[in-house]
């Protein structure tokens, strides 16, 4: 073949090589510059042969297209633009349908429609019967994505037609496998399986197909059998279109493999799984600019972010996924967006929001054909009503919905209608036909292996039972709804496992009140301990060995992208909080609204970043799951230890008593919304108190109104148990829900403050208090002391430091050589790490709960990757205990991260600290633990000589707290 001068990448015009036609062509795919590729095609024309030059372009569109249709576009467009100079109609004819086939995998269905209807035009002005039947393979595509489906079905029997009489049957099956994908769309799973069918037995009849074809049409079987709930059969089929398009270089069919595995494993409830393959092609799509592909990937994570309960992330996501849609012009995927974006509004209490959007997404599903879709618009409504308590409409709606969805075949989705149509059922008073209908469910949920799905009906069966007066059956059946939560959350991966319970809280607390019913004390507080703290629990049960450093074996890409985007967050934080410059240097332009803006988006970013990273790293961790309800042991605690344990529902609650292996529950007249009352107005103090400190004016008054608030605490939470505490020396609070934030120490009794009568120390759990106590290591070794002034503003941190190193033998960090890094790599080797600098919990977004040190931001992320085992940890710090708690009474801070990290103590703050008093009483605290005191009583006595010697205000002396293990 002839060889031609090629000009070097951009300019023609520059130094020239020589090559062949196939190096001539393939630097078409090189050149970014449209003008530029235009030129060099001209020059191809010029020296090569039309016969040669216009088949060879042809040849390498479709080879492109499920590898590279980026690549495909380009090539496409300088066939169509060689057709042009050499009038040749045909080959102008196959440059469109190449354009539209390309535009069709970009998800540019508009441009696709329009370039495939210019193909045909062309084609049957050359009597190309079959060229114009060849176009309706994509363009039927195109048109059902732009809401045209069921009409550009009725032109698939004319060009099938056609395409088998002039011998072009393998093109012919290529039109069924596109044909059989609409009609799955729009429902229509009969007619998708004959299309399918029709396919392969053209192909075994002697078609022409390639090994990609029939790959393909197993993988929109797999698609369709998926939906039917035939998940095995499904993933066979996957796994061998998958092996086929690797061999052919089909990375973008890959892609599409990968995400179709993870829509199955998502119908299983194996989230982590899917997650791991969504977050992993939707970077993919991304990188390689296949925005609706990558859309479309989005959608299926909202939808798993949902059954997390992540709905702030869901809600985001599904935003900017229809965003993306419409830039995109595919309204019928931005409509199935909208149906996940009204779940999260829902969720988030903005239920006339997600009616809206329900109905902007129905009436796009109505004119386009689309009864599946509109069949989960009308199930979304019928939860609505649920939630609203609007019986009679839920079960209308749900009703409707299951019947269109079990014409279609759908069955996973007819459950959830049922499940709807159950309950609505049981709130009317008709226990039979909610009994029916959930034991369908349940018959479903244990031929498909579906756990998720089991819990719901297991639950509702356990209500039904519970309305007849069967307190047993009921209690049999909320047990067997927890081991279905325990299923699917023992092989959530950790990250994934912080909101999971927060829709099933009310599975364990109808199991917990159950079984006090039944006088089975001991098994009610087992149940709760199965619904607090289980991400933290079971993952150091399970083998602290599983720890990985976040950069083991992780992508360097990846671990860039998350350096450069921590240092651009930390920058940005740093001006919009004035860490990088006087607040007073008027030079420096701040646009605050910009900056916070800026951050968020940064968040949002690492926060994908470092979940792409743990699920590639966690994906088959199987953590341990808590033992058998039944057998699960009280609590052991020492000789004159009591443990006190919190539930709350409601109307009221209970309190389990536990000392020298006997347990007693006290019933609790307190509700969560009291103490929630109680606990506004003591923040309202500690506000003022702060500001009065400031202005150095009398805390006469306020310390008055501090003692009110927290007598009426006492009252609630400490009265009732007081007999019980008659003679005990230490006392263990088992926080729940809003009393995590109560320093119990602080109590007051109208009299005296409660650690005035006893030592007080506090846990997330009673299983996790179990872990840190053995754990923790008592031998005498050396601490790693920090002090960081944070720019001046905390002026008693470095003397506190110096006193508290001089006191202990270890290493001293101050100021600059105070550092992130620093303290990274020296923690390890201490058995007590102080640390003392500006704290920020962050209850916005409790995963960037920091430390301020000299070259950035100490985070939750950073000290989850420490080695801390039995680690003694005092953050001397502002709000370090202070956290969100989430579903499941998981409570999510800095204080969280250390205890992932093996600490087995923490000395946290449940507000502000002064600095002054805060380095009093670390002086205090630090010399009691020399003098061999244990760590519970070494900070009872440093909080009572600050008591004795500040005044009365708990502001000064109280805001620290215990976490853990209080012995030596």
């Amino acid at each position: 073949m002839e060889a031609i001068a090629l000009p070097s990448k951009g300019s023609p015009s520059d130094t020239d090589a020589r090559f062949t036609l196939d190096a001539a062509v393939h630097l078409l795919l090189e050149l970014d510059d449209e003008s530029t590729r235009r030129r060099w095609i001209e020059r191809c024309v010029a020296r090569f042969p039309s016969a040669e030059l216009l088949p060879f372009l042809v040849a390498e569109s479709e080879r492109l297209l499920n590898a590279d249709p980026h690549g495909k576009l380009r090539i496409a467009e300088s066939l169509i633009v060689a057709s042009e100079l050499g009038a040749h109609t045909d080959f102008l004819a196959l440059g469109r349908m190449a354009t539209g086939d390309a535009f069709r995998v970009l998800g540019r269905y508009r441009e696709s429609v329009d370039a495939m209807e210019e193909a045909g035009r062309l084609f049957l002005s050359i009597g190309d019967e079959v060229g114009w039947a060849r176009t309706r393979t994509g363009w039927v595509w195109s048109s059902h994505n732009l809401g045209h489906g069921e009409a550009a079905l009725a032109e698939v029997g004319r060009a099938h037609e056609i395409l088998m009489r002039h011998g072009s049957a393998d093109k012919a099956a290529r039109l069924d496998n596109h044909a059989g994908w609409v009609n799955f769309e729009l429902g229509r799973y009969d007619a998708a399986l004959m299309h399918y069918d029709r396919a392969r037995q053209i192909w075994e009849a002697g078609g022409a197909a390639t090994e990609a074809d029939v790959a393909r049409v197993k993988m929109n079987t797999a698609m369709l059998l998926t939906q039917l709930g035939d998940f095995q059969a499904a993933l066979v089929l996957y796994e061998e279109a998958r092996v086929v398009c690797l061999r052919h270089g089909e990375t973008v069919s890959v892609l599409r493999q990968e995400q179709n595995v993870a829509n199955v494993y998502a119908a299983q409830g194996l989230f982590t799984r899917a997650l791991r393959r969504y977050t992993a092609t939707f970077a993919a799509y991304e990188k390689a600019d296949l925005d609706n592909d990558a859309a479309i990937v989005a959608v299926r994570m909202v939808e798993c972010y949902l059954s997390l309960n992540r709905s702030d992330e869901a809600l985001a996501m599904a935003e900017e996924t229809v965003q993306r849609f419409e830039r995109l012009g595919t309204p019928t995927d931005a409509a199935k967006a909208r149906i996940f974006r009204a779940i999260a509004q829902a969720r988030l209490g903005e239920n006339e929001w997600a009616l809206e959007t329900l109905d902007e997404a129905a009436a796009t599903f109505a004119a386009a054909g689309l009864l599946p879709e509109l069949a989960l618009v009308t199930l979304q409504r019928a939860r609505l009503h649920l939630d609203d308590e609007d019986w009679l409409v839920a079960l209308e709606e749900a009703g409707r919905a299951s019947a269109l969805l079990a014409e279609k075949g759908l069955v996973i989705r007819q459950a959830q209608a049922d499940l709807v149509r159950a309950r609505a059922a049981l709130a009317l008073g008709d226990d039979p036909g909610a009994e029916t209908l959930a034991a369908s469910v349940l018959a479903l949920s244990d031929k498909l292996d579906i756990a998720w799905l089991a819990h719901e009906a297991h639950h509702l069966l356990g209500g039904i039972a519970r309305a007849r007066g069967d307190q047993p059956a009921a209690l049999a059946a909320y047990d067997r709804s927890v081991r279905a939560i325990d299923r699917v959350q023992s092989v959530l991966a950790m990250e994934l496992r912080s909101n999971f319970l927060a829709d099933k809280l009310q599975v364990y607390g109808d199991a917990i009140v159950t079984s006090l019913r039944l006088s089975r004390p001991e098994l009610a507080f087992s149940y709760l301990e199965r619904a607090k703290s289980r991400a933290l629990v079971d993952y150091l049960a399970s083998n602290l060995e599983i720890q990985i450093n976040i950069g083991d074996g992780a992508s360097p890409e990846l671990l860039d992208t998350l350096a450069r985007l921590r240092e651009e967050h930390n920058g940005l934080y740093n001006r919009l909080y004035g860490y990088a410059f006087s607040q007073h240097d008027q030079s420096v332009v701040r646009d605050d609204d910009a900056l916070r803006a800026a951050i968020r988006d940064r968040e949002r970013q690492i926060g994908r970043v470092l979940e792409r990273l743990a699920l590639d790293r966690t994906e088959d961790l199987v953590l341990a799951r808590p033992g058998d309800a039944a057998t699960h042991e009280i609590p052991h605690v020492a000789p004159g230890t009591v443990l006190l344990e919190y539930f709350f529902r409601e109307d009221g609650g209970v309190a389990f008593v536990v000392s020298s292996g006997r347990m007693s529950v006290v019933p609790l007249d307190a509700r969560p919304q009291d103490i929630g009352r109680l606990l506004h107005q003591w923040s309202l103090n500690l506000s003022a108190t702060a500001r009065a400190v400031a202005s150095d004016v009398s805390l006469e008054e306020l310390g008055q109104n501090a003692r009110g608030i927290l007598a009426s605490l006492y009252r609630a939470l400490i009265t009732p148990v007081a007999a019980h505490l008659a003679g005990c020396e230490r006392l263990v609070v088992i926080p729940y829900g809003p009393t995590h934030a109560i320093p119990f120490h602080a109590l007051f009794d109208g009299e005296r403050y409660l650690l005035e009568t006893i030592e007080v120390s506090a846990c997330p759990s009673s299983d996790l208090l179990r872990l840190c106590e053995a754990s923790a290591d008592s031998a005498a070794r050396s601490a790693l002391v920090v002090g960081h002034t944070d720019g001046g503003r905390l002026p008693a941190v470095l003397d506190e430091a110096r006193d508290i190193a001089a006191l202990l033998p270890g290493t001293c960090y101050l100021e600059e050589a105070a550092s992130r890094s620093a303290v990274i790599a020296a923690a390890p080797h201490h058995r007590v790490l102080h640390l003392a600098a500006h704290g920020e919990a962050r209850l916005d977004n409790p995963a960037f709960a920091h430390l301020k040190l000299a070259d950035g931001q100490l985070t939750v992320v950073d000290i989850f990757n420490l080695q801390l085992r039995g680690v003694l940890v005092t953050l001397s710090a502002c709000e370090t205990g202070r956290s969100v708690v989430t579903g499941g009474d998981e409570v999510i801070g800095l204080s969280r991260g250390f205890l992932y990290a093996g600490a087995s103590t923490i000395v946290q703050s449940l507000w502000r600290v002064e600095d002054g008093s805060t380095a009093t009483l670390m002086r205090r605290f630090y010399r009691e633990l020399r003098d061999g005191a244990a760590k519970g009583t070494a900070l009872r006595n440093a909080q009572r000589a600050l008591l004795d010697t500040k005044g009365v205000h708990p502001f000064f002396w109280a805001p620290f707290q215990l976490i853990g293990d209080g012995g030596p």
